[in-house]
């Protein structure tokens, strides 16, 4: 099942999220707006919660949308998904072709 929204490529998270991750003294996480979604690559073995895609979440996702609530996804510098499995699917199946992301510095937390 696919919904498009007819000239909707991109859907901005509110600046809300982006700040949430950018109130640290370090740069653990890098807010990045309108990455193409092409460019993002899947590793499961990175997930930190091994679950499959709910497709049941993903539908009530699209029959609920709440603008508010839409937070970016989590990638790491090698454009690798960290975390938002269910919003990345929700965008495809939205037809959008960029979505907002932060990139974790994975390095910088670990030290």
């Amino acid at each position: 099942m696919r919904f498009v929204m007819k000239n909707i490529d991109y859907i901005p998270v509110k600046n809300h999220w982006f700040e949430m991750y950018t109130q640290f003294e370090k740069p653990y996480w890098e807010p990045k707006e309108k990455l193409l979604i092409k460019k993002i690559r899947i590793n499961k073995d990175l997930f930190d919660y091994q679950n499959v895609v709910d497709e049941a979440e993903v539908l009530f996702m699209l029959m609920n949308f709440d603008r508010d609530a839409w937070m970016p996804i989590t990638i790491n510098k090698d454009f690798f998904l960290i975390d938002g499995q269910h919003r990345l699917s929700f965008a495809k199946k939205m037809g959008l072709k960029f979505i907002d992301v932060v990139i974790q510095d994975t390095e910088l937390l670990e030290n």
